[in-house]
């Protein structure tokens, strides 16, 4: 009996031994990530996120008068537009851009302003 089971195994296994790249064949390289440029000219510390589909995804906090980078996966961009939230910590309304959509190797500058909703997003080459 175990000595079935082994050949079936091994049978069955055998068809993918016979599986192989061909050489000639070139993987896609993969896309560099998006960098998010965030200049908080506010003085509250702020949370950053990019909202895609509907669902929200926090890059991180830039403190008060100073200045973040994050890095956001191009999958997760790449085939519709999505909005960048800005949410004061303690502060009473948020900032939403309007619809952003980005390019393979370009990035994200996001100006927090003093007033929030004088903030303005701008996609540009590097």
């Amino acid at each position: 009996m175990r000595l079935r089971l082994a050949v079936l195994l091994l049978a069955s296994l055998s068809p993918l031994a016979c599986l192989h790249r061909n050489p000639n064949e070139q993987i896609a390289p993969r896309p560099d990530p998006i960098e998010v440029r965030v200049k908080n000219e506010n003085y509250l510390d702020v949370n950053v996120a990019l909202v895609v589909s509907g669902v929200s995804h926090r890059l991180g906090t830039v403190t008060g008068n100073a200045a973040g980078t994050f890095h956001v996966p191009y999958s997760l961009v790449q085939s519709e537009s999505f909005y960048v939230v800005g949410t004061p910590i303690g502060g009473s309304e948020r900032y939403v851009s309007p619809p952003v959509v980005v390019a393979e190797g370009q990035l994200i500058e996001f100006r927090i302003a003093s007033f929030l909703r004088q903030s303005t997003v701008v996609v540009r080459e590097p």
